[in-house]
């Protein structure tokens, strides 16, 4: 009798048992949905920001084109000194016609003609020539691409526009002994000159 008495009483503790941990389960199952709800929320509004953030940034860079949303008539119409700078010796941007464009490279020293065309919401610039201006002889001017872009202009804030500087090519790969030229004294965001 002892036996069943036990036998009975040890049932009862493991059905009692199997009821706390499928009651246990339910609750660690809740806690996952309630977890999983709140990433996706959480996701979600992440996600929300990102795209207001990245529409955000197109008004910005919008603002610096024209009605028709071209950077090149908007880069055109305007001379441009690089932020920070107090004069143009060697860090203005004159746009000129015909697309044209002198830069300088290094003051009193290496001075290019360059062209500029836009492609989608950038400007690329294009090495053309030396200028008249040069005075450094030692470059091989003639070996550099003219249909590699040295140069992109892309809207920045404020009406302003930023410089990067790529470099020269030759054959297609960057010079590079030459592709420092133009970094220091060109790439940067560049303020409208009044």
């Amino acid at each position: 009798m002892k036996l069943h008495v036990f036998i009975l009483c040890l049932m009862l503790g493991l059905a009692s048992c199997k009821d706390k941990t499928q009651n246990g389960d339910l609750e660690i199952k809740t806690e996952d949905n309630k977890t999983n709800s709140s990433f996706k929320s959480d996701s979600m509004r992440s996600n929300s920001e990102v795209v207001y953030s990245e529409n955000q940034e197109e008004s910005k860079e919008a603002s610096n084109m024209d009605s028709e949303g071209n950077l090149e008539s908007t880069f055109s119409d305007s001379s441009y000194i690089k932020n920070g700078e107090s004069d143009c010796n060697c860090s203005c941007l004159n746009p000129e016609e015909e697309n044209n464009i002198e830069l300088c490279l290094s003051e009193d020293n290496i001075y290019i003609n360059a062209k500029y065309q836009e492609s989608g919401n950038k400007v690329n610039i294009y090495y053309d020539s030396p200028s008249n201006k040069n005075t450094n002889k030692d470059i091989p001017w003639k070996e550099f691409d003219t249909n590699t872009p040295i140069a992109v202009l892309s809207a920045g804030e404020n009406g302003n526009i930023k410089l990067d500087w790529k470099g020269f090519s030759i054959n297609g790969e960057l010079a590079v002994d030459y592709a420092i030229y133009g970094k220091k004294t060109l790439e940067g965001t560049y303020i409208k000159n009044n």
